[in-house]
């Protein structure tokens, strides 16, 4: 049989396609700023903003409730009274100084290290929540294969530099050991970085020591590995779980991000200027703190805000108050010149749908245009974080790449090169054949997979899928080329007992 010259062109676009979904793209090692960072308050401004928080933090005072913590803090030389510390500017501001500008985490596989500082870029999927919108569009309570599932995805996403650790919450799994085999697929199904539970000593000691048979001692001792979540619970109060978490990673030479928890108009002023000096308060104590637990301590200031809905008190995502807030913290942790988080791919969507997409495209464009340094919650993220949706998981993890690229502004390295085609082609020609574009075509402009750019007919005759079936096609093909990263027989043995062991000794009576 005769193929007609149509068919030929369609099995020739499809081998071609093929080819190019066959390359491996590399994971993004460590994303460096070119483009100029967006400043929504001038120099004065910003001033006001910082003097506001040591206002506060003198005048008012914040909540420290842990006995340790306050020893320390009145060592320290503070105004503590009860559990309301009132802290002098001039040691916020000298135990702030102490924190690091830049600092390396370091994966256990091949080209998985990543540097974290105030003029680099890096994606972490979201954490955190109880249920999943699985591939099939079902939602429904997550449990500890979702979770396996989601990290094999991420180990497969070049997009992802970091492991995000509780990517959803296990339900399957009683909560006094959750941790644990939270912990145990963060260390067998990644090889790289990743977050360790800080909810207390018991459970960040129990990630500190899992990750230390996978790493060993020494090499934790001088190389981050883990990073803990630190939550404030806005307004100004840092609790005894938290602090305790924190203290255990700061003592174990592993990164510490101090995160005040900012629902605004509910836990902070309906103003987006006082909700700032609000949060800013918040995060240079706890910054602050970690230095005082141990001067050096890897930290990175972060915050989690969203505003909240005058109608129904939900909070809601995509807003531009936020984007000008994300804005204004981004210049003061600049002033600090320590690392800075904020939230990437948040969405309230209960669907993958339009709504998902431009709330998360805002966040994702405020978040690098503020020159933010770690993007948490960049995949999967909807339904104001109540669910985690496998298919955006894909997706967001293309948008890491090309939010990378955009990051990285523009080179003027081949502006010679280019302009010899420009004389070579002249006026009336094209450059679709010229030697330059056959020989930068494919590093020069990025080309998402999942995205689609065919003609409709194309589209239409490739059975005319959408962005959630595409996705959902991309992560299958993912999860079936999948093969765990290597890992000594003994180290998994050891971890293995380890979990075994810590369950019986946690509460016995749950076997």
């Amino acid at each position: 049989m005769v193929e007609s010259a149509s068919e030929t062109k369609r099995l020739g676009r499809a081998t071609r396609r093929a080819a190019r979904e066959a390359e491996v793209t590399p994971r993004l090692s460590t994303v460096r700023y070119r483009v100029k960072p967006v400043e929504v308050v001038s120099a004065d401004e910003l001033d006001r903003i910082h003097c506001a928080s040591l206002k506060i933090l003198q005048e008012v005072g914040i909540d420290f409730r842990d006995e340790v913590a306050l020893a320390q803090w009145k060592a320290a030389g503070a105004d503590v009274r009860g559990q309301r510390v009132h802290l002098d500017g001039d040691l916020v501001e000298s135990l702030v100084a102490m924190a690091p500008e830049r600092f390396a985490m370091t994966g256990r596989g091949a080209d998985t290290d990543v540097e974290i500082g105030v003029d680099t870029l890096t994606f972490c999927a979201m954490q955190g929540a109880p249920n999943i919108r699985d591939l099939d569009g079902t939602r429904r309570a997550s449990t500890i294969a979702d979770l396996r599932k989601i990290n094999r995805l991420i180990q497969m996403s070049p997009g992802f530099q970091i492991g995000t650790g509780f990517a959803c919450e296990p339900t399957d799994i009683a909560v006094p050991w959750r941790h644990l085999h939270i912990m145990h697929t963060n260390l067998v199904d990644l090889d790289l970085a990743t977050n360790g539970l800080t909810t207390g000593t018991a459970r960040a000691e129990d990630c500190i020591a899992m990750a230390r048979i996978v790493y060993g001692r020494a090499f934790m001792d001088e190389n981050a590995v883990l990073w803990g979540m630190i939550s404030g619970n806005s307004p100004l109060v840092w609790d005894a779980t938290m602090l305790e978490g924190l203290r255990v990673f700061a003592l174990a030479n592993q990164v510490v991000l101090i995160a005040p928890f900012v629902l605004g108009a509910a836990n902070t002023p309906a103003d987006v200027v006082a909700t700032v000096a609000q949060l800013n308060a918040e995060a240079l104590a706890g910054v602050a703190y970690a230095q005082l637990v141990k001067p050096g301590t890897k930290t990175i200031y972060g915050q989690y805000s969203v505003s909240v809905s005058m109608k129904s008190g939900a909070p809601i995502s995509g807003m531009p108050e936020i984007s000008l807030l994300n804005g204004i913290v981004g210049q003061l942790a600049r002033r600090y010149n320590i690392p800075w988080r904020t939230t990437a791919s948040q969405a309230s969507s209960k669907l993958f749908d339009a709504q998902s997409g431009y709330e998360s495209a805002t966040a994702y464009m405020a978040a690098v245009n503020a020159r933010a340094n770690f993007l948490l919650h960049a995949g999967g993220w909807d339904e104001a974080g109540m669910v985690h949706c496998l298919n955006k998981l894909v997706v967001d993890g293309e948008q890491n790449l090309l939010m990378a690229k955009y990051a990285q502004g523009v080179s003027f390295d081949l502006l010679d090169e280019a302009l010899d085609a420009v004389r070579r082609v002249g006026p009336g020609g094209h450059y679709l054949g010229d030697p330059f574009t056959l020989k930068h075509f494919r590093s020069a402009f990025i080309a998402p997979e999942i995205l689609n750019y065919e003609a409709f007919e194309q589209w239409k005759a490739a059975g005319g899928k959408d962005m959630p079936s595409r996705a959902r096609e991309k992560a299958e093909d993912l999860l079936a080329r999948y093969a765990p990263p290597a890992l000594d027989p003994s180290k998994r043995e050891e971890l293995d007992a380890f979990v075994a062991r810590r369950e019986q000794e946690i509460s016995p009576n749950l076997a």
